[in-house]
């Protein structure tokens, strides 16, 4: 069976926290998801929300680009309220083929990501 021009996908997360230090390398850290090759895609809605019982949760949101070794960071640190949730992102977001989206907290267990996005067929 031929593999769909675009499909729409969304997937959902439990956050952890990050394994390195601040502005390393962050291998070991939460990826939730890599680009297949031959595929763009285009973040469409990326919402965290905090469903633990324990206040605000801070949450790091980020692009990295293991060709190039940068991480971009779209939002960090932000505090999401207990029993709230917040979009991390304003608009959509292209997102090369193997690049990868990687997210982590302040305290594992307590955010949760909803990520919604559409993979399109390179070529």
């Amino acid at each position: 069976m031929a593999t769909p021009l675009n499909t729409f996908k969304t997937k959902t997360h439990l956050i952890k926290t990050k394994a390195g230090a601040p502005g390393s390398d962050p291998g070991g850290t939460d990826f939730v998801y890599e680009v297949p090759a031959g595929v763009t895609s285009i973040i469409l809605m990326a919402q965290v929300t905090n469903i633990g019982n324990t206040g605000t949760r801070n949450v790091t949101f980020v692009h990295w680009s293991p060709g190039t070794g940068e991480a971009t960071p779209l939002v960090q640190d932000f505090p999401v309220q207990q029993n709230d949730a917040v979009g991390v992102l304003t608009g959509k977001l292209i997102v090369e083929q193997e690049n990868q989206i990687m997210v982590w907290a302040d305290q594992a267990d307590e955010l949760k990501l909803t990520l919604s996005f559409l993979e399109s067929l390179n070529g």
